[in-house]
């Protein structure tokens, strides 16, 4: 048995929309919010980075205790990454549906580490949408065999993406205008 059609639909739709809505975003113009509000937002990188850490670290977590059969803590362990990957995505939509890019403002090979680093990320982000609700759900549904498929592909993946997160907040911090 695998995952129901109404869940399927809900993987591919927010797997094709999240990543959508996010590209649209860079397009729109940004809300005028008040300086107060603003000084409250230029926090949100350094919390962004902090929850892709913590994510991050979930997975390892997670990893560690599959491997241990502790299926309680790897189940919480996801649930915690997952939830962790939604706050994150909340902040970073919010920061910069009001904040303009910062541009990289470094020169040299850190460049072309730092672009590499952040399309890399970026490219992976965008698939890993539907692979990480598809893996959830599957382990969820205790479709075990399907779940172990999924997750060896989902994990690696999902474990750069959070890592290299935290990685281009570090390398573009430098260049924030505040």
């Amino acid at each position: 048995m695998g995952i129901d059609k109404k869940m399927k639909r809900f993987v591919w739709v927010a797997g094709v929309a999240i990543p959508l809505l996010v590209a649209v975003m860079f397009f729109l113009p940004g809300l005028d919010v008040s300086p107060e509000m603003q000084a409250w937002l230029h926090q949100l990188p350094a919390l962004n980075a902090t929850i892709n850490g913590s994510a991050f670290l979930c997975l390892l977590g997670s990893l560690w205790a599959i491997r241990r059969k502790k299926l309680v803590l790897h189940q919480r362990l996801n649930t915690t990454a997952l939830v962790l990957s939604a706050l994150f995505l909340l902040s970073y939509v919010s920061y910069h549906i009001t904040t303009e890019s910062t541009p990289f403002c470094k020169e040299g090979t850190i460049r072309v580490v730092y672009f590499f680093i952040l399309i890399s990320h970026v490219l992976l982000s965008i698939v890993i949408v539907p692979m990480v609700l598809t893996t959830y759900l599957l382990g969820l549904g205790n479709q075990i065999q399907k779940h172990r498929k999924w997750a060896r592909i989902t994990w690696p993946i999902w474990t750069y993406v959070t890592f290299t997160g935290v990685l281009v907040y570090l390398m573009i911090s430098p260049c924030y205008p505040f």
